[in-house]
């Protein structure tokens, strides 16, 4: 090697040459089970689609506090999964088991009846403060009694787990220009049409198509065939 650039140019060279490899060896095994077993290869192609329909259903648990001029509550979805904002009195949400005592009241076998509380302080912030439960409350995976929470927290309590963000202000954004409205119709026009077209074309019977399936568990393979 010369320089310092060839020997970049060849160690980059040699790294897309072991990629490209290793794209076509798994694109071979995918042909030779798609070949060989394809009653197996329908069987991953189901399973897979189940679980992303499972995943698509799922919602990550989050509490945000909210703080915009003196209006102070929480955004949350660990009530039957619905984003709900959240107000109180005192400023203070009890979460636990028992709906009697607890304003965010989940089923939870591992949370006390009153298991914590997430208050708002003046000139502190949002605190969550364990009122004594019998599994403790955790911050970012540390016990904590009490703790000024920060946005990105990681919460547990009991086996209920979220995390905590936290919103300080907001902003007024400046208007769209007359262009840019034009142009954002114009590409809702145009998407919808495109819909319409496609919902008046019969699609072909499954025994008409004769194209591999794709197998996204494989996507390392897709740049191979681009």
């Amino acid at each position: 090697m010369r320089n310092w650039d060839e020997l970049i140019a060849y160690s980059a060279t040699s790294a897309e040459s072991e990629d490209l490899q290793e794209r076509l060896r798994l694109y071979n095994v995918f042909l030779k089970l798609y070949e060989h077993h394809r009653g197996l290869l329908d069987e991953i192609l189901d399973l897979e689609n189940s679980v992303s329909q499972t995943l698509a259903k799922v919602s990550l648990p989050y509490v945000q506090g909210v703080m915009v001029g003196r209006q102070v509550y929480l955004l949350t979805n660990l009530l039957q999964g619905e984003t709900q904002a959240l107000t109180q009195p005192q400023q203070t949400w009890i979460i636990g088991r028992d709906p009697r005592w607890s304003l965010i009241a989940i089923q939870d076998i591992r949370l006390s009846r009153c298991h914590a509380a997430i208050r708002y302080v003046e000139g502190q912030g949002f605190c969550l403060v364990d009122l004594g439960s019998s599994n403790g409350s955790y911050v970012n995976g540390e016990p904590v009694r009490q703790a000024v929470l920060k946005d990105g927290d990681q919460v547990r309590l009991g086996s209920v787990a979220f995390t905590f963000f936290l919103c300080r202000s907001a902003r007024s954004l400046n208007s769209l220009s007359d262009e840019m409205v034009e142009r954002l119709n114009q590409v809702v026009i145009a998407t919808a049409s495109q819909n319409l077209s496609e919902q008046a074309i019969d699609p072909l019977p499954p025994s008409e198509t004769s194209e591999i399936p794709t197998l996204k568990l494989y996507d390392a393979t897709s740049g191979f065939m681009c």
